[in-house]
């Protein structure tokens, strides 16, 4: 009777040992698994810090060379951008919004005359006619404004609309949208303001022949102390000196 108890006694021991075991092990895994989490976490924050530390480095070097033309930017800590530039236009034809969609009541501006190094405008006039298109599913309307100076040196808009058969209509606005899509240019052209209503859509512009350039595509590649490399870019676009439409307004020459 008593070996039995001592028996029994050992066999309890050892599934003891056992449960011990196994629940040694999993609060080893647990431990280690937590470990892992905390080392893995800790990594993602040390590269996020240093990805915005990159970004950073390349929004300052896009903002110096604004400022200076400087493709070099230092940060002083370590941190540096590289900046390349490259021209907007230039060709027979016009995306502006390759990136993404002209969105509603957006202006989108194509230049028909040239800019000087400052910004300034120059005297070389694009000449010829247009062909504006949107998206082949574009069921909004266009507002255009083209800009130009009439001989004698007068300043003149000439504002027309064309509705393109979808349910976004604009009273007033033409349904017949040959005048929006085919442009006829005279005098000297300045500017051609295309504004989607109603619907977002992409935009170009084609000719017969090289469109001024519109501005320029910068591309900054930042980097973090340790190597961290990000990359952005922006595009800047030529925009509208204000005694430019203001003159335009003021004289009431508004066709």
């Amino acid at each position: 009777m008593i070996n039995k108890k001592i028996n029994k006694i050992k066999q309890n021991q050892g599934q003891i040992a056992i449960i011990v075991l196994l629940a040694s092990a999993i609060l080893l895994s647990l431990g280690l698994s937590a470990s892992k989490k905390a080392i893995t976490d800790t990594k993602v924050d040390i590269n996020e810090e240093l990805l915005k530390e990159a970004f950073n480095a390349a929004e300052s070097g896009i903002n110096n060379y604004i400022n200076t033309t400087n493709v070099n930017y230092d940060a002083g800590d370590g941190n540096n951008a590289v900046i390349t530039k490259k021209d907007i236009g230039g060709g027979e034809s016009i995306t502006l919004s390759s990136e993404g969609l002209v969105l509603a009541n957006t202006n989108q501006l194509f230049w028909l005359v040239n800019h000087e190094d400052d910004g300034s405008i120059g005297n070389n006039y694009y000449s010829g006619n247009i062909t504006l298109t949107a998206d082949n599913n574009f069921n909004g309307a266009l507002k255009v404004d083209y800009f130009y100076i009439q001989a004698g040196g007068a300043y003149k808009v000439s504002r027309f609309g064309c509705n393109y058969g979808g349910s976004n209509t604009v009273v007033g606005f033409s349904s017949d949208t040959t005048n929006c899509s085919n442009l006829t240019l005279t005098g000297s052209s300045l500017l051609l303001i295309v504004t989607p209503m109603g619907s977002a859509t992409s935009l170009s512009i084609s000719g017969s022949s090289p469109f001024p350039i519109q501005g320029e595509q910068l591309t900054a590649v930042g980097t973090a102390n340790n190597g961290v490399k990000t990359q952005i870019k922006t595009r800047n676009i030529y925009q509208i000196p204000s005694f430019f439409t203001e003159a335009i307004t003021a004289k009431n020459i508004i066709q």
